[in-house]
């Protein structure tokens, strides 16, 4: 039998519910709150007041990654240890994840009557806002229990539970696969739901998906897949609908107005009615095509993000706007179509080539600069790691990932129209995008971004950032790969530059990197600091 780990907000009962669980089972009890006291001589509690609370998520993720590994038992954690996407998806991977639930009105009950003092839930508001932060990794869990009964009770109910599983596996049904986050967003359009589900999974649960089509469209949904990771992932594919699929060669030169319209008159030939949902199974470039088709399609028909590559579950099928590129300007043409559900299988990136994982890596490296410190340092240790086609570090890979689409999905939430801190989000893609323009769409987008990313790093030195920074981003793009310098046309550059669709009044709106997680925007950048920054990254 595999481990159980039990989740769950502080005074759910996790050790009383886990000692009895253990008993039952035959397994050993391991509460990892008391190991970390004998291993760190402080308990948790203590840790946090003495350390704060980020040093505590990193001894406590390192503590779990190592002692989860070992032999099958019944695990207790502490509330919060599911924050942590590295210590979760360790977690996720040891054995069966169960979330002990109760209202708060009973946890403010039960931690009044605990001698330990938990410095995060002190008060009704801080449980209140602690739930709610947490609430997308404990909705991944494998079984959810009201831990409201008696732990006898309780427990009896959860073995219940793992020995249906156990029957599943036994009887030869496939392995279902595991969620790892589970989200409910704002989705700001007027029509259309109110609300969008942002998930990722290790393998898509096929249950969990079947759930989904039934909420989200009408009658069977229009399937539009990238070629490639259709035939890589036969499995996937499986759990999705077929009846109404358009297999299609993915990259820039088909994301044209062109291929839409074939799009929308297939969907017109199999009679797709209005709230039919429109599937989009690949990267970037096939995220933006078949949204752009969904929101033409009878004036807006629900889309659902299934991003297959790093670079398109990070960014590019989070944030609701979707295009296609004219002649002379990428993404020119579109809309703001907010997907009801994106939904992403890491497992997909095991196909990828190493070129296609570090066009996601230049996305995730963007956001760490722009407003994670932890994930740019996370990238800075672990990033050769978590893009090794050979013996890749999945949980650093994953929590990249992770980490780089909330903090998308918070600044689209707070600006889902680019009026202000949404335009932050366009580091280094002013020039990046005049790179793609002038190359032919030949130079992928990750590495675009990054070359723009250190032109107006250059600006930005020149406006007061520290050389020292800006010699970091320089060290840690050279160490994952990335090229610093590029053969290019400096004239068709600047002319790309003038199409930016960011520009306003005829002046483009530049984001320049100031430091780690501070960005400013500026209009004033002279045609001077220009040639200065593409000189920069020129060979």
């Amino acid at each position: 039998m595999s481990s159980v780990i039990l989740v769950g907000m502080p005074g759910v009962g996790k050790t009383t519910v886990g000692t009895e669980l253990a008993r039952s089972l035959n397994l050993p009890f391991i509460d990892l709150d008391e190991v970390f006291a004998r291993e760190e001589n402080a308990s948790p509690a203590d840790y946090i007041r003495a350390h704060g609370e980020a040093a505590f998520r990193a001894r406590e993720s390192a503590l779990i990654t190592r002692v989860v590994t070992g032999d099958a038992a019944v695990y207790a954690t502490g509330g919060g240890a599911v924050v942590d996407p590295i210590a979760r998806w360790h977690l996720w991977h040891a054995g069966t994840v169960v979330w002990l639930d109760a209202p708060d009105h009973v946890l403010r009950n039960r931690l009044s009557m605990d001698e330990t003092q938990r410095p995060l839930t002190t008060t009704a508001e801080q449980l209140a806002e602690r739930r709610t932060q947490r609430l997308p990794y404990y909705r991944a869990a494998d079984i959810h229990v009201d831990s409201t009964a008696q732990a006898e009770r309780i427990a009896a109910h959860i073995a219940e539970q793992l020995a249906d599983l156990s029957r599943a596996r036994a009887a030869g049904r496939p392995d279902p696969g595991r969620l790892l986050f589970k989200m409910m967003t704002r989705r700001d359009h007027p029509m259309g739901p109110a609300q969008a589900t942002i998930a990722f999974a290790d393998r898509l649960p096929g249950a969990f998906l079947s759930d989904l089509f039934a909420d989200a469209s009408a009658g069977t949904p229009v399937l539009v897949a990238d070629k490639n990771p259709a035939a890589a992932h036969p499995d996937l594919m499986s759990i999705l609908p077929s009846s109404r699929q358009w297999l299609l060669d993915a990259g820039e030169k088909n994301k044209r107005l062109a291929t839409a319209e074939a799009l929308l008159e297939f969907a017109a030939s199999v009679r797709a009615e209005r709230k039919d949902a429109w599937l989009a199974l690949g990267g970037g470039t096939t995220g933006d095509l078949v949204g752009t088709a969904a929101a033409l399609y009878m004036r807006g028909a629900p889309l659902i993000q299934l991003p297959t590559t790093w670079l398109a579950m990070s960014d590019a099928a989070i944030g609701g706007k979707v295009a296609v590129d004219l002649s002379a300007a990428k993404n020119s043409a579109g809309a703001f179509w907010p997907p009801v559900a994106v939904i992403a299988d890491v497992s997909t990136l095991t196909s990828l080539p190493r070129d296609l994982l570090l066009d996601g890596m230049g996305e995730t490296l963007k956001s760490g600069l722009i407003g994670d410190p932890w994930l740019f340092d996370l990238v800075e240790a672990k990033g050769r790691a978590a893009l090794s086609t050979s013996e890749p570090d999945l949980a650093a890979r994953y929590a990249m990932i992770e980490r780089s689409a909330l903090l998308k999905l918070g600044v689209v939430e707070r600006d889902p129209f680019e009026e202000g801190e949404r335009r932050n989000l366009n580091l280094g893609h002013t020039i990046g995008h005049a790179l793609e323009i002038e190359s032919g769409y030949r130079l992928p987008h990750g590495r675009a971004v990054i070359l723009g990313l250190r032109a107006v790093a250059h600006i930005a030195r020149g406006r007061g950032a520290d050389p020292a920074f800006i010699q970091r981003i320089d060290d840690v793009a050279a160490d994952l790969g990335f090229e610093l310098t590029r053969r290019f046309d400096p004239a068709v550059v600047t002319s790309a530059l003038k199409g930016d669709k960011k520009s306003h009044r005829g002046k483009v709106r530049w984001i320049l990197p100031m430091a780690l997680g501070e960005v400013v925007q500026a209009d004033d950048v002279s045609e001077a600091e220009i040639d200065a920054a593409l000189a920069a990254i020129s060979e």
